[in-house]
């Protein structure tokens, strides 16, 4: 039966249809698109910082090392500041990103319904019923495909940058910092990159299955055409009926 209901919906989702759905807390939401959005965030506050955030830290590690024995000198209480004061910002962003990333694919939604105690959530046998939807199988082949692009950026990363740092092995602290932070980066990059096109699958998918989801049958779209028809006519005559009730009472007290 639900596969009958399924192809039966062959009309795109009403405005009314979807503003209802809305209205429910019902939207489109990709966990993926979110963390990854969160992720580029991150990486772009963490570039804009970075010179700043390795020199605080590297200042820290060299005021630990030499006053060990007394860990609340005041240099060492500035050093420590001096990485939270460059920490924060990027924490911050990120605080920030998280709370705006699931609105770029559904947008601002209130929904007071959605807080209300639903009874039928409860039910322990709803998630068996999951293991058979499509988007069960979807989010078990985005593993598996999250996994495989993961492993050929970090496989990426690693050959083509690993020669030239060992080449940096007798160089100076300087240069070797700045290779191994560019080759870092370059790495992160490429994770990012891998990542964004799961985000993009994912965020496409949930899109089409929500709208697929709200679709609408032929005989749902007249149903909802006539309402709409009707409806101003039918104010208008309940309209004509309180006018005529109202002016009777009147004639009756007059």
């Amino acid at each position: 039966m639900a596969e009958a209901s399924d192809l039966s919906r062959t009309e795109p989702a009403s405005p009314q249809r979807l503003h209802e759905a809305r209205n429910a807390g019902d939207v489109p939401r990709s966990a993926e698109l979110s963390a990854w959005l969160v992720l580029l965030v991150a990486l772009g506050f963490l570039t804009w910082s970075a010179t700043r955030l390795f020199k605080a830290m590297q200042t820290l590690i060299e005021s630990a090392l030499i006053h060990a024995a007394h860990p609340l000198s005041p240099v060492l209480t500035e050093s420590v500041h001096a990485v939270l004061w460059a920490t924060l910002p990027v924490l911050v962003a990120i605080f920030i990103a998280a709370l705006v990333a699931p609105m770029v694919l559904s947008g601002w939604v209130f929904a007071p319904q959605a807080a209300q105690a639903d009874l039928t959530r409860a039910n322990p046998f709803k998630p068996l019923g999951r293991v058979f939807s499509a988007d069960f199988w979807f989010d078990g082949g985005m593993v598996l495909l999250k996994l495989a692009l993961v492993g050929a950026a970090v496989s990426w990363a690693l050959t083509s940058g690993w020669p030239d740092l060992q080449r940096l092995a007798g160089g100076t602290n300087d240069m070797a910092l700045d290779s191994t932070v560019a080759w870092i980066g370059q790495g992160v990059l490429a994770l990012a990159a891998a990542l964004a096109v799961a985000a993009l699958l994912d965020a496409g998918w949930r899109w089409w299955r929500y709208m697929r989801r709200h679709a609408m049958t032929w005989q749902e779209v007249l149903a909802e055409a006539r309402e709409s028809e009707v409806s101003p006519e039918m104010r208008a005559q309940m309209q004509g009926r309180q006018q005529r009730v109202g002016q009777r009472v009147d004639e009756v007290i007059g």
